[in-house]
């Protein structure tokens, strides 16, 4: 199958204050949000899968969930273990909660149970 011209799934159409891209994957039909964003010149680069270092890979799959572009959070969700996909999508959680208005963990205006937010206000949030 020509994966470069053809696909077998119809067009998705998306609306919504905010979104969560998640598949991470740099696969045919993976990271399609952010390999859209790039064709409408909204972003420069789509960096691609890189080799698997699992000692980095689990900080920097915290690290570099942000919003690249308002309204779309990116988290990692292939590669990493269980801990760093839990933490990433906590983390894209609050940030949507915040870019909502709503209480959250990355502006300390989230208050219950404190002990179960990972992804508190210390993690560094990386500029698109």
């Amino acid at each position: 199958m020509n994966h470069d011209t053809q696909s077998c799934t119809d067009p998705n159409v998306i609306e919504a204050k905010v979104v969560d891209g998640s598949c991470g994957h740099d696969g045919p039909f993976g990271a399609a949000g952010v390999k859209r964003l790039k064709s409408i010149g909204m972003i420069d680069s789509v960096p691609g899968m890189k080799a698997l270092d699992m000692n980095a890979a689990e900080d920097a799959i915290v690290r570099l969930t942000r919003e690249i572009v308002p309204g779309m959070i990116v988290t990692g969700m292939e590669g990493p273990t269980f801990g760093a996909m839990m933490i990433s999508g906590q983390k894209a959680a609050h940030l949507a909660l915040k870019d909502l208005g709503q209480p959250n963990a990355q502006d300390g205006t989230f208050s219950l149970q404190p002990e179960l937010v990972l992804a508190a206000a210390g993690i560094l949030i990386v500029d698109a």
